[in-house]
């Protein structure tokens, strides 16, 4: 598929300057996280989203090309949330002990984010499902990275600076299903698994 035609699937078909039309489509995107949450993201259609939000199909279309921009943006909308989070967890460290008690910290605050906000994780299991919207995800992963990378790398001694690189990849990604999964067991299951990877973190990500 051509980086156009993904475009085309993906993106806002136009974007609201009045106010009538920006009230038009937050109710588009309210309508579809209650869908969403309600039914899940598969068996939601475009004609229910409309129905839900008071409008036509044809409005509808007007905005979206298809569901799958309407996910993608909301994606964008919690992910913007999420970074202002994120971004500001390791700002001026001045050792690996801080930064690795500040990630552990930081776990049981996004979890506590997931846990409350469920479209958060609805979004995510649509998201790795399809190829396009994967890709946005790998792209925010990647932005974090780099952004943790910045924050961190003067407390690395240069000669581990590649292992350095993978450790926070590998603990974004694990962090990432260790936080899906919790979301979804009893309480004690979820603080068990919580804290075992809060040492690890601990112990091993920041470890030179």
């Amino acid at each position: 598929m051509s980086d156009q035609v993904v475009e085309g699937r993906l993106e806002l078909r136009k974007k609201p300057q009045q106010e009538r039309s920006i009230q038009r489509l937050e109710a588009i995107l309210e309508a579809a996280i209650e869908l969403f949450l309600q039914k899940g993201v598969a068996e939601t259609t475009m004609s229910e989203i409309a129905q839900r939000a008071g409008i036509s199909i044809g409005s509808l279309y007007q905005f979206f090309p298809q569901k799958a921009a309407v996910i993608k943006a909301l994606h964008e909308r919690f992910s913007s949330q999420l970074e202002g989070f994120i971004r500001q967890i390791f700002a001026d460290v001045e050792t690996l002990d801080e930064a690795a008690e500040r990630a552990s910290e930081s776990l049981i605050e996004l979890y506590g984010m997931f846990r409350a906000q469920r479209i958060y994780m609805t979004l995510w299991q649509a998201i790795v499902v399809d190829k396009d919207l994967s890709q946005l995800s790998n792209d925010f992963h990647e932005q974090i990275i780099a952004s943790f990378y910045r924050d961190l790398a003067h407390l690395v001694p240069q000669s581990e600076f590649e292992r350095f690189r993978v450790n926070i990849k590998l603990m974004i990604l694990a962090t990432g299903e260790v936080i899906r999964f919790t979301t979804q067991q009893p309480d004690e299951v979820a603080e068990a698994h919580l804290a075992q990877w809060r040492r690890v973190i601990r112990g091993s990500i920041f470890a030179f």
